[in-house]
């Protein structure tokens, strides 16, 4: 604006930013703090050994509700019956471990059938569709606010999670949520694979089943925050499969209280 002297506009705030993996990072605490080195490091992200794709989408919704279904993957027989789920995620124990910065929640499944999602897979990697499969889901949470779910398919009988990579089907699925207001959030997602990495056409096929899964996650997440919404003096039930969230939501709150405590 000609004849406006830059001195009388407002101060604008700036943030540390990096630019690393494929996104921007923004550290929006104390400026004297930023470092580079606690970036969590993503090594998939840089190696020609991994395929990556993925979206974003914007979810009406707390962000720890998000938090709390990456973190249970039972849901996945209800909620994605056509794709991803199956009655043996329910029948299988799942373990909950937490130290001080991560919480992981684990599920191993022996000699089942693959369900559509990773038959594609299967097939994708070279292997046979049908053939009874070793599956797991490793859940990790990490501060401020991400997810990293190691999940796969193995032949069964040859080693499961530990399987050598030419037995296997195996992915990370990325999850990075970015809170926005109490009630909404920006979610990005994606898939980072070891197998037919340079099949691009795969990668596209494997985006959009991911979309398909994820936008039934959006539905349900945003039905939850309306009820929350309405009913704002109800507190959370908490059932013994909620173990990871619990847990991923008790180190949110010390770790806003650590920082409240020095602010």
């Amino acid at each position: 604006m000609p004849g406006q002297q830059v001195g009388k506009f407002p101060p604008a705030r700036a943030f540390p930013v990096i630019e690393r993996y494929g996104f921007v990072w923004v550290w929006a605490g104390d400026p004297e703090r930023a470092s580079a080195d606690r970036l969590h490091p993503l090594p998939w992200a840089e190696s020609p050994d991994w395929a990556y794709g993925g979206g974003l989408f914007h979810i009406g919704c707390d962000y720890r509700l998000m938090i709390d279904n990456l973190m249970d993957l039972t849901h996945e027989t209800y909620v994605h019956a056509s794709s991803i789920g199956q009655k043996e995620i329910d029948e299988a124990p799942v373990k909950t471990e937490a130290t001080g910065d991560e919480v992981v929640t684990s599920r191993h499944m022996e000699n089942i059938s693959a369900p559509p999602f990773w038959q594609t897979a299967l097939r994708g990697a070279g292997l046979p569709e049908d053939a009874p499969v070793d599956r797991w889901q490793v859940c990790r949470f990490s501060l401020p606010s991400h997810g990293m779910i190691e999940v796969g398919v193995a032949l069964a009988g040859q080693g499961g999670y530990h399987a050598d990579p030419s037995k296997k089907a195996s992915s990370i699925v990325v999850d990075f949520i970015t809170p926005e207001t109490d009630t909404s959030h920006w979610y990005f997602w994606g898939m980072a694979r070891q197998f037919s990495v340079d099949d691009a056409a795969l990668t596209d096929t494997i985006r959009e089943g991911q979309r398909k899964i994820f936008s039934e996650d959006l539905e349900m997440l945003e039905r939850q925050q309306d009820n929350l919404s309405r009913y704002p003096n109800r507190k959370l039930l908490k059932l013994n499969i909620d173990a990871g969230g619990v847990r991923s939501r008790l180190m949110i709150d010390r770790a806003i209280a650590r920082e409240a405590a020095t602010a």
